[in-house]
């Protein structure tokens, strides 16, 4: 055998050797999460994600809003007359969030009551509605009332 092959071979062997250790290292390494885990309520069914503020870039390319939010009322699920249940509301033109009556929908704005056909949303003590907009009846569909 010549040396040329003699040293191919010695390279090629350490190299699978050291490929071999690499995978052994990196497959039987415990890893820890990039973020830490944070235990939910037991009555909490889904996990909430709180979304970035994003109005000191939008004022600083120009936006401009009369209160700084832009809540947009999507749907409702009123439980009685007593301003309870859960409504579905979109901030700042981000994906909708369901929101129970009591809860904080924004940093300063609280989902203060549910009703039938809208929404109060207290913003640092003062109230506001929302409207759920109207949509007409599919056709076919006739209103008796």
């Amino acid at each position: 055998m010549s040396r040329v092959a003699l040293a191919s071979t010695f390279l090629l062997t350490l190299a699978l050797a050291v490929t071999a250790t690499d995978w052994v290292l990196t497959f039987s390494s415990r890893r820890s999460p990039a973020e830490p885990l944070r235990a939910l309520a037991l009555g909490d069914s889904m996990a909430r994600t709180q979304a970035a503020d994003i109005a000191p870039i939008a004022r600083l390319l120009g936006a401009t809003s009369a209160d700084g939010r832009n809540l947009r009322l999507l749907g409702i699920i009123a439980q009685g007359t007593r301003g309870k249940g859960i409504a579905l509301i979109a901030v700042d033109g981000q994906p909708a969030i369901a929101v129970r009556a009591g809860e904080a929908i924004a940093a300063d704005a609280t989902l203060a009551e549910v009703r039938a056909d809208r929404v109060v949303v207290s913003r640092s003590g003062t109230t506001q509605e929302i409207q759920l907009p109207s949509r007409p009846a599919p056709e076919g569909i006739v209103k008796l009332r």
